[in-house]
């Protein structure tokens, strides 16, 4: 064969191996956007107890409310920061909701101790949580373990910085979650069977809501 023939031969081969490919990876694409609606369906039906009322997770809203948005939020994501003021705004307006809570530690290794020691606070003074979830929202990015700190002296002791078992175990269940809904940043709400990622205005939000809420009926 002659050399101009192998080189022809050779320069397809990537287009080939390209045409055999693709259709596998869209393939594969789809089955995981099958598996994760599926598992957002599943979720919105059953409404099980460790996801949507969970005691570890901090929520803001009516305990009892007959609507709960599961939000994944990191005290290191700027993003969040922006959200949590639409969040307290529509949770002020909407009574008959709930927002649950559910910190990841995704942006910086600072966010694993901020994070227990809001779910720690939670747990033991609730009454101070949100204070420390504001000032640990309103801390310099990254947060360090001195304004961690800091911030556990100023709303009651050093021992708020100790993890405690419930912690952990919130952290972790935050993230099998996250990890079986395929939520890989924050900010991101699951509201009903769908999963809203980003930033968003109150009205969008609003509207996603009453939209959600018509589908339950």
């Amino acid at each position: 064969m002659k050399r101009r023939t192998v080189l022809a031969g050779l320069s397809l081969m990537p287009l080939l191996a390209h045409s055999k490919i693709l259709p596998d990876l869209e393939q594969i694409a789809e089955n995981n956007r099958a598996r994760q609606r599926q598992e957002l369906g599943l979720l919105a039906r059953q409404r099980p107890e460790w996801v949507y009322n969970n005691r570890a997770d901090p929520f803001l809203g009516d305990a009892t409310a007959s609507q709960i948005v599961i939000y994944f939020t990191d005290f290191n994501c700027p993003y969040c920061r922006r959200m949590d003021v639409v969040i307290e705004r529509v949770a002020q307006e909407q009574p008959d909701l709930k927002f649950v809570f559910k910190l990841l530690t995704l942006f910086d290794a600072s966010s694993e101790p901020a994070a227990l020691l809001a779910l720690n606070v939670w747990q033991a003074k609730r009454a101070h949580y949100w204070d420390v979830h504001q000032a640990l929202m309103q801390g310099k990015l990254p947060l360090d373990q001195d304004a961690i700190a800091k911030t556990a002296r100023a709303h009651g002791s050093g021992t708020l910085l100790m993890p405690s078992k419930a912690a952990q175990q919130a952290l972790a269940d935050n993230q099998d979650l996250a990890d079986k809904l395929k939520v890989f940043s924050t900010p991101c709400m699951l509201i009903g069977d769908r999963l809203l990622s980003g930033t968003t205005d109150s009205a969008t939000l609003k509207r996603t809501l009453r939209e959600a809420r018509k589908v339950r009926g």
